[in-house]
């Protein structure tokens, strides 16, 4: 009778003490174990199927093992139910940033978080820097209309003005100060760069 009456004081504490999967995911995505963590994050949403910040993680986990299709898909299954959802559309952009076949489609992404992060998150300098630099890689490829080309030049030095030590801010600037003196006035539909210039 006593081991009963022990048991049922103690289920209710089993029944509460779960799994941390966030923590624990987490843990195994900062040590570069993204298999594991997303298997881990597979496993929780089978816990907690509307949990989307677990939908959120295992996104990441299959951008950061170069499974940019699957990313993709299970990202918008996040932003279909929550369009603001700032993690879904950070991690939407790096995998299309990432993937490097659409870097337009990494600005829209970048650029719907870009309100949404607080100019005092070390998010910010980065949005900046993902910004400036998917526009750099268009300016190289299709080209960019004047507005772009301004975006551009807004982002790239918001960048440097918040990481002037960064080891690339002198390549910022000196890359701000060329398309400056070089850009092409508003009347021209599209500026291209060739890569030497």
């Amino acid at each position: 009778m006593k081991k009963l009456l022990y048991l049922a004081l103690l289920i209710p504490f089993i029944t509460f003490a779960q799994r941390n999967y966030l923590d624990e995911g987490n843990k195994l995505l900062s040590q570069d174990k993204n298999k594991e963590a997303e298997e881990l994050f597979k496993e929780a949403i089978k816990s907690e199927k509307n949990n989307l910040v677990y939908q959120t993680q295992l996104g990441l986990a299959l951008t950061n093992q170069g499974k940019y299709s699957e990313a993709e898909k299970q990202l918008d299954k996040v932003l279909s139910k929550e369009p603001n959802n700032t993690g879904a559309l950070w991690y939407s952009g790096i995998n299309n940033f990432q993937n490097g076949n659409n870097f337009r489609k990494a600005i829209m992404y970048f650029e719907k978080a870009y309100p949404l992060i607080a100019d005092t998150s070390p998010q910010f300098f980065a949005v900046n820097f993902f910004i400036a630099k998917s526009y750099r890689n268009l300016l190289y490829t299709e080209g960019l209309t004047y507005d772009e080309t301004s975006r551009m030049l807004e982002t790239s030095k918001e960048y440097v003005k918040l990481q002037p030590d960064a080891t690339d801010a002198a390549q910022f600037s000196a890359f701000i100060k060329y398309v400056e003196e070089n850009r092409f006035p508003p009347n021209v539909k599209i500026w291209r760069v060739i890569k030497g210039n």
